[in-house]
């Protein structure tokens, strides 16, 4: 599921196959033959085009249809290989939607959340608080009780110093971490079983541009920056990670899914997409 550091989109197409790039230029990177099949190669290849410039086009056998993915520092399109002829001329809408979803990143980015001596950031079991405290040998140390977080600085240091914020960041993010790993995969279970659903098996990662992700094997990852948020929306995040054990994308049947655990699915899904990660 993505934060807003990630905007996404994904479209079935069924076996409808267009024509091949006509504006686009492309460059290949690298084709792997399928072993049965010539035409389920497995490709990469960048296209440039006029409006959006570099564009990663990569195909996958596992896709059942065209995902398209628009970062902060890329834009990548995956598609099912019986699909790659239909992706390439770009609709006009299409190149409207990368566009706009490139500025709503650009944005975020200058919205950034940065700490400063005031922060009072609560997190899902604590609260970090700054405070000045000289005599450190190190630029930032923690101290941490059970429901609080004090980062002791200097008074010679710089909160406007990117490499200060990052620090300041890592701390935190440790602490997320080891109380991400204590919380979020027994709530995962719990969850599947209240609902009936069946996963594979759940790990933590520091991913920064979504929240978690489902694999087509039913491999559930999960970020620790979900201790960023309250418990409703953490469990409706992990829900959201579970039905993607039925479903695999977020068409009809899928939201009709979220709507029977989550009637207010609409209020929990615009919440959820105010919130930030740590960025770190």
């Amino acid at each position: 599921m993505k934060s807003l550091a990630t905007i996404a989109n994904r479209q079935n197409l069924g076996n409808r196959v267009v024509c091949e790039c006509e504006n686009e230029k492309s460059d290949i990177w690298k084709i792997r033959p399928h072993a049965k099949n010539p035409y389920l190669c497995r490709m990469k290849r960048l296209v440039q085009h006029p409006d959006i410039g570099a564009i990663e086009f990569c195909t996958r056998r596992g896709m059942r249809g065209i995902s398209y993915r628009v970062t902060a520092d890329r834009v990548r399109i995956t598609a099912n290989p019986w699909l790659a002829a239909s992706v390439f001329p770009l609709s006009e809408e299409r190149v409207a939607w990368i566009l706009e979803a490139r500025q709503k990143l650009a944005q975020s980015a200058t919205e950034k959340f940065r700490l400063t001596p005031e922060t009072r950031l609560e997190t899902n079991r604590f609260t970090v608080r700054l405070q000045q405290k000289d005599g450190l040998k190190s630029t930032f140390t923690a101290e941490r009780t059970d429901r609080e977080l004090v980062i002791n600085y200097r008074s010679a240091d710089d909160f406007n110093n990117d490499c200060n914020q990052l620090k300041i960041k890592r701390l935190i993010a440790h602490f997320l971490r080891t109380d991400a790993r204590q919380k979020l995969p027994q709530r995962l279970r719990e969850l599947a079983e209240k609902h009936g659903f069946r996963f594979a098996q759940v790990r933590i990662n520091g991913a920064q541009t979504r929240w978690g992700s489902c694999s087509a094997r039913k491999h559930i990852n999960l970020s620790y920056n979900l201790m960023l948020l309250p418990d409703e929306l953490i469990d409706f995040v992990l829900v959201h990670e579970l039905c993607h054990t039925r479903e695999m994308n977020h068409g009809a049947r899928f939201v009709r899914l979220m709507r029977s655990i989550f009637p207010d699915y609409d209020t929990l899904n615009a919440a959820l997409k105010k919130r930030h990660t740590l960025h770190c």
